[in-house]
């Protein structure tokens, strides 16, 4: 969430440079650096009296290098371990430039679609939530995407991705875009945020998703909304998500959410839930949280502990 005008700019920033917050510089010249970063953290989920392992660790290594006065090179590649599996989250290389206010990157690879600058309005809870704001794939990350971002002190981030296919099998993603933008409004607390992404598999039909949220942010409280409209085979869905969030001390904060979507002649989506996070330092931070399905009338609970690097 944006909550001044240059947390933005901040944020693009840290996903073209740095990575995470605490990202160390390993390698540093006077036109180039290399950082590296991640998190390692323990989750543990009850769900119907199951107990799972949920665990998992991310390291990301980012590179940043002067061309001009002006344009400089980046590249970002992250990857996630779990116990029986891993995924490459990010994967790719391009450009960074500063205009005036702000900057623009262009980007290609595995690269984060345009919709989380809508979404991340609502997605602010430590594991569950955002049932509304579930993106589809080239609105959130994929591959073969070329990527662009605008974002500048005024609080404007302008963003958007197309993504080629990824195989020739029916059922493949085959192409698709996303766009998206979102604007502080003066120093009012709110944010407002629009996007649009569509996709196709082969040989079936396309779907698409239209967003719209809006964010307050009032001293220690803070209060999200989003809207979303989506046809996916042939089926026309509705969903919102609300969402408050309370930060006690610098140390607890605690959130609380519901949400839903439905879909002609298809099963609905509703949750309540509810967490706390304590975050001891910037690298370390303890949660719990609580869902409620109440389609299904079932209960998950999770714990997790973080240490950011």
């Amino acid at each position: 969430m944006i909550n001044n005008n240059k947390l933005a700019l901040g944020l693009l920033c840290l996903a073209t440079a740095s990575g995470t917050i605490n990202a160390a510089t390993i390698y540093k010249t006077d036109d180039s650096k290399l950082n590296i970063g991640g998190r390692i953290e323990a989750r543990s989920e009850n769900a119907d009296h199951d107990i799972s392992d949920l665990s998992r660790a991310r390291v990301k290594i980012s590179g940043e290098t002067k061309l001009t006065d002006t344009i400089n090179g980046i590249g970002v590649f992250e990857q996630e371990f779990k116990a029986e599996s891993e995924k490459t989250r990010h994967l790719y290389v391009g450009i960074k430039a500063a205009l005036d206010n702000g900057y623009a990157t262009l980007v290609y690879g595995k690269t984060d679609g345009a919709m989380s600058v809508v979404t991340d309005i609502t997605d602010i809870q430590a594991f569950y939530g955002a049932i509304a704001a579930d993106k589809f794939k080239v609105g959130k990350r994929i591959a073969n995407s070329i990527a662009t971002t605008y974002t500048n002190d005024f609080g404007t981030t302008l963003s958007a991705n197309y993504a080629g296919a990824e195989g020739k099998v029916k059922g493949d993603f085959d192409h698709g875009f996303s766009v998206a933008g979102s604007q502080t409004i003066g120093d009012t607390g709110f944010t407002t945020a629009i996007g649009f992404a569509k996709q196709t598999k082969v040989q079936r039909q396309s779907k698409q998703q239209f967003d719209i949220g809006l964010g307050y942010q009032l001293n220690k409280l803070y209060l999200g909304t989003l809207y979303t409209k989506q046809k996916v085979k042939g089926e026309t869905g509705n969903g919102y998500d609300v969402v408050a969030a309370y930060k006690f001390n610098p140390i607890y904060t605690a959130t609380i959410g519901f949400g839903e979507l439905n879909f002609d002649n298809a099963d609905d989506t509703r949750a309540a839930n509810v967490d706390i996070t304590a975050r001891w330092n910037s690298q370390f931070r303890t949660y719990a949280a609580i869902n409620v399905d109440t389609i299904n009338n079932d209960v998950q609970e999770m714990i997790g502990i973080r240490y950011d690097f």
